[in-house]
């Protein structure tokens, strides 16, 4: 990097000191690594372990995987009794009937590919709902089916059975749902300003509450099938509708975010909204809406943030009816539950359910196999769950089971070699802790073998990287884990070095301290406390510049790995020597100017050493060297030789055998100088020569040269 280009004498130029790059770790002192929160905790994998959301581990609801389908996706699901479940499938349409004890069978298959809803009425009849060219068919005893209706909608996405075995049907692409009695006389019941009706829910006073896409609304429809647009999330799909205690609903919005209706409305009957990896037909990305300033501000520049495509949002609506978002996720939501007190949510979030109560505190509740959790179906106290890439089916009961629950940390980076001591956990019950070491992040790629502690230190032999592994038994909890250890010190390094021309040096100037650090409440109540790096830092050291023949000023760059404070010694030599002669110790700052017009004529190279040892015990600190180029110290002027001199004028010869010539001028009054040009017209040797004709009035010139390191010589000549 050129840190100075042309300089003026009337500027006074500003630069910025290197600093030593921090880190969180210092070398040779003993570190604490604490982990007591849900961020701390969530970093790890926890498949049999629930992560609570005031940052605590206990053993995770019993899970158990009863089946694998021979199928792609699981799209719904529906529980019969406590027994078993039915599970629609695509993209061949298999309807499967899994038992819990890990039996299943195929009992149908659908020509239209793709079971998107099942439902059960009072009676115990079972219906499916098939997409695409959707019908609805009844599943009979001997698990024949047959059409019960054929609304000629392109999609069936939801079935629900009133007390009086009515059935309600959302559909696309025409926005319509549809109202079918018992003995299969279907009628529209509502059609909506949407394209897709995807969830329907039983909501006060006999009305329904439905959730659409494209729009991505929820419409109350009253009986007889007037309806008004009751929540508009502007999310492009509500896919999940769910009632929970005291007659409040959840729901699920996802999708990009969509501006306001009355800001800019937009066509309804677009069909074309799928959500990514969908199996439907004619999907695609929807043409990225614009975004429009809220009603409330007016901001003079608005920038759109880049919001990932699939957000998800989780939105309470209370008693009263009003509507308000607890919980969002870049992660795509599939589907809702609420059960036991809390609601629980199937993404994609690599096998994972999380939990939220109804403030949206979120926990990490237990992970499936698969990559994705389609659908909850609730029976009793039990909760069957349909998961796909690949298609399990898994039965999660409430009880606890005396099972082993394990929970094992990410790769802690010790940011070198380190040897682990203590570890602490606060725990309550059973717990065994076990550790492992190993030299890079990738945990199958020759880590040293698990050990248990003895007492509460580790055993583990040095690495840079450490994992542990909890293994809680029935009704243990942990809620913090603290780790020592002491990391191997890191020699700091110079990475650049620069002498800047000669003649300047510069100062430092008096900054003043920085102020206390300020704090808002939400980040006193965040788990991390620690001040900025600025806060730490306050501002970067300045200096202003001097001018003056003999200054020189070197600058420097250096790091240390570990954080630690350096300190710089200088040293110099002839270029003709091997010899260093210490010319400046105990510099905290990385650049340093002096005077040379002591120094013979020469080549010089500078020696930067940086040292850690202030941050470590005695004899435990590092060093680094690193040295300048040659650089060449001129004290000696320029010489004025005079070569001949007739009564027409004076030649003379101008040289200097060090820097180089920089001007030769002339005056006649030895104030006013003017340059003096030389033979052959540019002066760029270090020995010219010149004609000067003398003048009948002037009798005595004045002669002066410079060189490029600032010396000056004078001559005066008389005609």
């Amino acid at each position: 990097m050129n840190f100075l280009s042309k300089h003026s004498p009337t500027i006074i130029l500003v630069i910025w000191v290197f600093f030593t790059i921090a880190s969180t770790l210092r070398a040779i002192h003993p570190q604490r690594i604490v982990l007591d929160s849900y961020n701390d905790f969530a970093q790890g994998i926890s498949e049999s372990v629930e992560i609570k959301a005031e940052g605590s581990l206990v053993p995770s609801p019993y899970i158990e995987k009863i089946a694998s389908l021979p199928a792609e996706q699981a799209w719904s699901i529906l529980a019969e009794g406590m027994n078993g479940c039915l599970v629609g499938t695509s993209p061949e349409g298999k309807l499967f009937r899994v038992q819990k004890n890990s039996s299943y069978q195929l009992i149908a298959k659908f020509p239209e590919g793709n079971i998107s809803a099942l439902a059960m009425n009072n009676k115990g009849e079972i219906f499916v709902g098939t997409s695409p060219d959707g019908k609805i068919y009844k599943i009979k005893q001997n698990g024949q089916f047959e059409v019960f209706f054929d609304p000629k909608e392109k999609y069936i996405w939801s079935i629900i059975c009133d007390d009086k075995s009515n059935m309600y049907v959302g559909t696309g692409t025409g926005g319509r749902i549809y109202k079918l009695t018992p003995d299969g006389k279907g009628e529209v019941y509502a059609t909506l300003n949407e394209t897709h009706v995807r969830c329907l829910l039983f909501y006060t006073e006999g009305t329904l509450l439905a959730g659409t896409a494209n729009r991505g609304s929820i419409y109350k429809i009253f009986p007889g099938g007037k309806s008004v647009l009751f929540v508009d999330p502007e999310k492009e799909e509500i896919n999940s509708l769910v009632a929970a205690d005291h007659d409040t609903v959840y729901f699920s919005a996802v999708g990009k975010k969509k501006p306001s209706r009355i800001q800019n409305p937009l066509p309804q009957d677009n069909p074309q909204f799928f959500p990514e990896g969908s199996w439907m037909e004619g999907g695609g990305e929807m043409e990225e809406a614009k975004e429009f300033p809220s009603s409330k501000t007016l901001p003079l520049v608005s920038i759109k943030p880049t919001i990932p495509p699939r957000l998800s949002e989780i939105w309470k609506i209370e008693k009263n009816g009003v509507p308000y978002p607890i919980w969002s996720s870049k992660d795509f939501v599939f589907n809702i539950l609420w059960f036991q007190n809390r609601l629980l949510i199937g993404s994609d979030s690599g096998g994972y359910v999380y939990s939220i109560d109804s403030n949206g505190k979120m926990d990490k509740l237990l992970k499936t196999g698969s990559n994705q959790n389609n659908a909850f179906a609730l029976s009793g106290r039990q909760l069957f769950i349909a998961s796909s890439n690949p298609v399990h089916i898994y039965v999660m009961e409430e009880t606890q089971r005396e099972r082993e629950a394990v929970y094992r940390s990410w790769p802690i980076d010790a940011g070198s070699m380190a040897k682990w001591g203590s570890i602490k956990v606060e725990k309550e019950g059973n717990v065994e802790v076990l550790t492992r070491t190993g030299n890079t992040p990738r945990t199958e790629a020759g880590w040293y073998d698990w050990q248990p502690l003895v007492g509460d230190h580790c055993m583990s032999p040095r690495g840079r990287f450490l994992q542990f592994e909890l293994r809680l038994g029935k009704n243990a909890k942990v809620s913090r884990v603290e780790i020592a250890c002491l990391p191997d010190n890191i020699p700091p390094k110079i990475e650049l070095l620069k002498i800047l021309p000669s003649g300047i040096s510069y100062t430092s100037l008096t900054m003043p301290p920085p102020p206390p650090p300020t704090k808002t409440l939400d980040q006193l109540l965040s788990h991390d406390e620690k001040p900025s790096d600025f806060e730490i830092q306050g501002m970067p050291a300045r200096f202003q510049l001097k001018e003056s023949r003999g200054l020189r000023t070197v600058v420097w760059k250096a790091i240390d790995p570990d954080g630690d404070n350096l300190k710089y010694s200088i040293y110099f030599r002839p270029q003709s020597s091997s010899q260093w002669t210490l010319l400046v110790k105990d510099l905290e700052e990385s650049l340093f100017s002096w005077d040379t017009t002591g120094w013979p004529d020469g080549f010089y190279v500078l020696k930067i050493e940086a040292s850690d040892e202030k941050d470590n015990p005695i004899g435990m600190g590092l060093s680094a060297t690193l040295e300048s180029r040659p650089f060449f110290v001129d004290n000696t002027p320029p010489q004025i030789r005079i070569l001949n001199k007739s009564t027409s004028g004076v030649s003379i010869a101008v040289s200097d055998e060090g820097s180089g010539l920089k001007t030769v001028e002339i005056s006649e009054d030895g104030k006013n100088f003017t340059s003096l040009y030389p033979k052959e017209g540019i002066l760029d040797f270090q020995k010219e020569e010149f004609f000067i004709p003398f003048s009948l009035e002037k009798k005595i010139l004045f002669i002066r040269a410079e060189d490029e390191s600032g010396n000056i010589s004078n001559a005066l000549i008389s005609n």
